[in-house]
């Protein structure tokens, strides 16, 4: 589905990305850790062409997504984003948070929009709010609001974003419960997270980032139990008691 050769990424003289390579396969899901400002996040937005990498190539079911005539807007139908911050509008009541992007990018009637929004209300936890607005959402139930708002512009492959760093620790359980669903469901993803409990029970694989570089790679079990690269046990270690 996805394929990224020697990926490089600057802010100026500041060298994020480093040549990064990989390639993901449909259904997979994949776990991004490593230290904070290793360049997880920039990878992402890099994919998502949220940021312009510097040079390098990434391909999305054969086609290079980084071609001039590429519709960007198209492109992110099909590859949709959580972010840590929720990024919820204010003055929109759940629901129309939801419907917004299918009716104005998809096209979609609202009677259709509302009927497959409430579905996927229902399918994070959230019917019964749907017609509440944000500021009077906990950060867990704003977070799986974003989530049904990228699921329902039927997305091939989700990014997220560390979405839970922002939330009070006794949230964090409910939005992972949520994408675990999606994993179990054959939602491809990439997440980048902190959640290494997460990581361990639901990525196929997982890749630790230093330095703006892909250190290690491998299975859960590889990674966690047994990592080749001393920079990668470091980190690790500070997780297990």
């Amino acid at each position: 589905m996805l394929s990224i050769t020697q990926l490089s990424k600057y802010y100026g003289k500041n060298h994020v990305l480093k040549d990064v390579n990989l390639s993901l396969n449909k259904g997979e899901v994949l776990c991004i850790i490593g230290p904070s400002g290793s360049g997880k996040s920039t990878f992402l937005r890099c994919i998502n062409l949220l940021e312009q990498p510097t040079s390098g190539a990434i391909s999305y079911r054969g086609k290079n997504i980084l071609d001039k005539s590429l519709n960007v807007s198209s492109y992110r139908q099909h590859v949709g984003m959580v972010f840590q911050g929720y990024y919820l509008f204010p003055f929109k009541n759940v629901i129309n948070n939801i419907t917004m992007a299918p009716m104005t990018l998809l096209k979609e009637n609202r009677e259709d929009a509302e009927k497959e929004a409430s579905q996927l209300l229902e399918k994070v936890g959230m019917a019964e709010k749907k017609l509440v607005y944000p500021a009077s959402l906990s950060g867990g139930q704003k977070q799986r609001v974003a989530i049904a708002r990228a699921l329902a512009m039927h997305p091939d492959l989700l990014l997220f974003d560390e979405p839970t760093s922002a939330l009070d620790p006794e949230l964090v359980g409910e939005v992972l419960k949520v994408m675990k669903k999606l994993a179990d469901e054959g939602m491809t993803m990439i997440v980048v997270t902190h959640e290494m409990g997460f990581a361990k029970e639901v990525a196929n694989r997982v890749i630790f980032m230093e330095g703006g570089y892909i250190v290690e790679e491998g299975s859960p079990k590889d990674i966690f139990q047994h990592p080749q690269n001393d920079r990668t046990k470091e980190f690790l270690a500070r997780f297990i008691n």
